[in-house]
């Protein structure tokens, strides 16, 4: 498979179009920023391939002694495997921990980072890993979305959000004509959002008796139809964790109109509204949320002068339908993590932190200094600042 390369050619704009970029691009007045120039490329051949993460996977298990099991818990439409990777099974007396990553095939480093956990944790020798595997049972899911992030254009890998899956309402006993889940694109190949297919209710399934409540939309849960949700769903309702991370990217921020730093990081841990009578949040886990989320900003931060030190709070979202809203729902604290879009520079830096926050928390479970953090502590977090786009108008 050929490996992803994001091609920037060097256009003569016209002085209009050039004005328009050059005043878009004027909040972010720090040379070069994170965005390539017209004589750069961003090349991802580091970012690890279908084939390279199954053997990445069974490397790192024959070097385990048996501290780890990977499985294929399940596949795409197209056959893909979806790989997961087990440090222990469910047990009660445990605190279970679920990550997932790369559900959004444009967002590639949630897989980087889950592969070094992964490492780590196989590992021996270390008292904190030690500890972390006594206390701990932890599932990662590494790639949620293998179509996404192996789609093609003309021959070089470019991911994508969506999966690679067509609307085949006959397969849940529909008629032709019925309307699909509002999620799904149908352009060339067609497929879905996969971070919206999923339902509070964990024994959902698509027929004839609730047709009705398609398309749906965006406050309102999502119908299953992907094999890659049913895929995760299945192990939620197996492991029951107790927390579930969630690892995706975003666009690019300033930390505020006064400092025009680039944020590396936003998190969140609440993504459904409180109050609501259809599908009531536990005050408990949002807590517990706001512990874990508010521990790893704190961690961050004791790093001092930093790129790790730029984190925001996510902006307010209400999603019942994400994995991440679904999960939460049922009694699973959460944090998302919103790391700045990979198609930049410094993504090695990028995935760094994410892996730091991942051990943090961990280790912070492991110890119970979580625990100790105020839940009022996450509402300190800075909001986020001034979004931008990219100055560079390129053409592939």
């Amino acid at each position: 498979m050929k490996q992803a390369i994001l091609k920037i050619s060097g256009v003569v704009l016209a002085s209009v179009l050039l004005m328009l970029a050059q005043a878009q691009a004027a909040p972010q007045s720090i040379p070069n920023g994170p965005w390539i120039q017209d004589d750069q490329t961003v090349k991802l051949e580091a970012l690890t391939s279908m084939e390279e993460l199954q053997k990445k996977l069974f490397d790192i298990y024959a070097r385990s002694k048996g501290r780890m099991q990977v499985e294929i818990a399940g596949e795409t439409t197209s056959g893909l495997p979806l790989y997961l990777v087990k440090f222990g099974e469910p047990d009660p007396d445990k605190i279970r921990v679920l990550i997932e990553g790369q559900i959004h095939g444009g967002e590639p480093l949630g897989v980087e980072a889950c592969i070094e956990v992964i490492k780590q944790l196989a590992a021996s020798g270390n008292p904190d890993i030690d500890m972390i595997r006594d206390n701990l049972t932890i599932w990662l899911i590494p790639r949620m979305n293998p179509e996404g992030a192996t789609y093609e254009v003309d021959g070089e890998v470019v991911q994508r959000r969506q999966n690679s899956q067509p609307w085949t309402p006959e397969e849940w006993g529909l008629p032709p004509d019925a309307p699909a889940p509002w999620y799904y694109r149908s352009r060339t190949p067609p497929g879905y959002d996969i971070n919206r297919d999923s339902n509070p209710d964990l024994d959902f399934e698509l027929g004839p008796a609730n047709a009705y409540l398609l398309p749906g939309e965006s406050a309102l849960p999502g119908f299953f139809v992907t094999p890659e949700a049913r895929t995760v769903r299945d192990a939620y309702k197996e492991l029951q964790p107790d927390v579930f991370i969630d690892l995706h990217h975003r666009g690019t921020n300033l930390v505020s109109e006064e400092d025009i730093s680039m944020c590396t990081l936003q998190i969140l841990a609440q993504v459904v509204d409180l109050g609501r009578e259809d599908y009531p949040l536990d005050p408990a886990v949002l807590n517990f949320s706001k512990q874990i989320n508010a521990y790893v900003y704190q961690r961050l931060l004791e790093m001092g002068n930093s790129p790790f030190t730029g984190v925001q709070r996510y902006p307010d979202v209400n999603l019942p339908g994400t994995t991440l809203g679904t999960f939460t729902l049922n009694g699973s604290a959460i944090m998302l993590y919103e790391v700045r879009t990979a198609r930049q520079k410094s993504s090695g830096m990028l995935t760094k932190q994410v892996i730091i926050g991942l051990m943090e928390t961990l280790k912070g479970l492991a110890d119970e200094s979580i625990y100790d953090v105020d839940p009022a502590d996450y509402d300190e977090i800075p909001p986020a600042g001034p979004r931008i786009g990219n100055p560079h108008l390129f053409f592939e």
